[in-house]
């Protein structure tokens, strides 16, 4: 599977990722409104996305995935922190991997992709995983990635059991928001969770 490094990934997002080997492929065209730089997580008022601001080269009609930086003279990593932390902070795990992700957090590395895989590094040791990653060496387009993984518009083809959110009891279940709504509430059984979500058992 090829996939092109996102932003704290969804559910789906990593549901696949650890079910197979994947090759992230940085030279395709940087697609704007999409996962690579947005996630979201369940707020008190229901859904929130976070937005990563990048910089857009006027000088090219198309960057690669490669070549896009992360604006770091908007001050949005204490606000995208003060959301998480106000939207986690009671639930049963943020506590046991608060320090963990906050010091790969604020890391100001120049581009999006490092930024996005060091917090996927992160994930991977939190799940037991390793860095289940190959990178492409050629040129791709859009066609030849999982479009579905990383476009907002478009539904996921999985199906996501029911687990307990911080604010289930307001607006119901939410479901495929960042492995981070996952992890804070199941913490050591996010694992089994996206196996299943990855490999359903069909006599379920």
């Amino acid at each position: 599977m090829q996939l092109v490094p996102a932003y704290l990934p969804n559910v789906a997002y990593m549901a696949e990722y650890i079910a197979q080997p994947t090759r992230f492929t940085l030279l395709g065209n940087y697609q704007k409104q999409t996962f690579r730089n947005r996630c979201s997580i369940f707020g008190a008022n229901g859904k929130l996305n976070l937005i990563i601001p990048v910089e857009h080269n006027k000088t090219k009609a198309h960057q690669q995935d490669s070549e896009v930086c992360i604006k770091w003279d908007e001050n949005w990593q204490k606000q995208h922190w003060k959301s998480i932390a106000s939207a986690y902070s009671s639930s049963p795990f943020f506590e046991y991997y608060e320090d963990e992700l906050k010091a790969v957090f604020f890391l100001q590395p120049k581009t999006l992709v490092e930024f996005n895989l060091s917090l996927l590094s992160c994930i991977n040791a939190w799940l037991e995983v390793e860095d289940n990653f190959s990178f492409a060496e050629d040129y791709v387009t859009s066609e030849d990635t999982a479009q579905n993984l990383l476009n907002p518009k478009l539904d996921s083809r999985l199906a996501f059991p029911k687990y307990i959110q911080v604010f289930n009891s307001k607006h119901g279940f939410l479901p495929n928001l960042s492995v981070l709504d996952l992890i804070f509430n199941l913490g050591p059984e996010s694992y089994d969770y996206l196996k299943q979500v990855a490999s359903p058992n069909p006599n379920g």
